[in-house]
Order: C-alpha cells, then sequence, then structure tokens
C-alpha cells in the first residue's frame, strides 16, 4: 500500500473502541435530556395558553355588568369563543379541558361581593358611597397536561402520567 491510502499510523495510539464506549456511556444520557426538554416545553407551551385564555375571559366579563357572561367567558377560555350554551360551539382549546378535574369559576360583584366589590375611599379614609370598584376574578384550575414521555421519565415523574396544574387566577375591574 501506498502512504496515505489507509495505511494505519504506526505512531499513533489504539483507541481500542474507547469512543464506541463513550458513546454507548453518553447517548442514553442525551437521550434522556432530549426528551426531558421536549416535555418541559410541551408542559409551558399548555400553561401559556391557559394564562392567555384566562386572560382574555377576564377581559370579556369586565366588559360585562356584574352577574352576567359567566358562560360566555367559560366557554372564552376553553374553546376560544364566547359561546351562551353548554356545550361551547368549536373545538377545545387543549385537551386536557375536557377531563372532570378541570374547573372554570368566576368571581364577581354579585357572587362574591365581600371580595370583588368595594367603595372609593377619599385620602382621609372615609367611605365615599357614590363610587364603586368591582373586580372580576376569573380562575382555571385543575388543568391535567398528558406527559407523552413518561415512560422514558419515570425515574423524574414517578409513576406520573399527566401533571396536574395549580390554580391560574386573573383579576381585573370590572365596569359598571
Amino acid at each position: 500500500m501506498r502512504k496515505g491510502q489507509g495505511a494505519a499510523c504506526k505512531k499513533c495510539p489504539k483507541s481500542g473502541g474507547a469512543v464506541l464506549v463513550e458513546l454507548a456511556l453518553l447517548l442514553p444520557i442525551l437521550f434522556f435530556l432530549t426528551l426531558a426538554s421536549v416535555e418541559f416545553s410541551q408542559a409551558i407551551a399548555a400553561y401559556k395558553v391557559i394564562v392567555n385564555q384566562v386572560r382574555n375571559a377576564a377581559r370579556y366579563l369586565s366588559t360585562e355588568a356584574p352577574g352576567t357572561g359567566y358562560t360566555e367567558a367559560a366557554c372564552l377560555l376553553t374553546n376560544g369563543n364566547p359561546s351562551s350554551a353548554k356545550p361551547c360551539t368549536g373545538s377545545l382549546l387543549l385537551p386536557g379541558f375536557s377531563s372532570s378535574g378541570f374547573s372554570v369559576t368566576v368571581a364577581d360583584a354579585i357572587n362574591s361581593p365581600t371580595t370583588q366589590s368595594a367603595q372609593r375611599t377619599t385620602a382621609d379614609l372615609t367611605v365615599t358611597t357614590a363610587t364603586t370598584i368591582n373586580l372580576v376574578t376569573v380562575t382555571a384550575s385543575g388543568y391535567p397536561h398528558t406527559l407523552y414521555f413518561s415512560g422514558f421519565l419515570s425515574g423524574v415523574v414517578g409513576n406520573a402520567t399527566s401533571l396536574t396544574f395549580g390554580p391560574i387566577s386573573m383579576t381585573m375591574r370590572q365596569i359598571n
């Protein structure tokens, strides 16, 4: 064989398969990190959708009179459009919105007057009865985000197949 055509380097130490052993050790770790990153990013994306929809529902209710628009706000949150009748029109924005543990609650001056209705006070803290501030709060709770790679991530998430989000709330001032 001529020089440079496949002849082994006589001065180079033999790797003896060390590269394959290193690959075999690192590949599962890299695979695990990739799956965990994908799972985490999907959970963050679902959380962002819920936060945006809770904000949209609260914004919608802030333009309605106290005691009205509860069904429309719930449909806006889950389906993306206000519908005055159940079941809501359109398809669900996220699959977990149809689960039995997921709920949407609304608190306003009618159904929670002690926390959602307050009279303005002057600088000397005397109550002025002429002006009242009404608040509306929309809360989405119990959303179960399905873990798609839970079998691979069982050491991290245990035997869980879903991750349940805590309550997500938004409060806005309601127009009187």
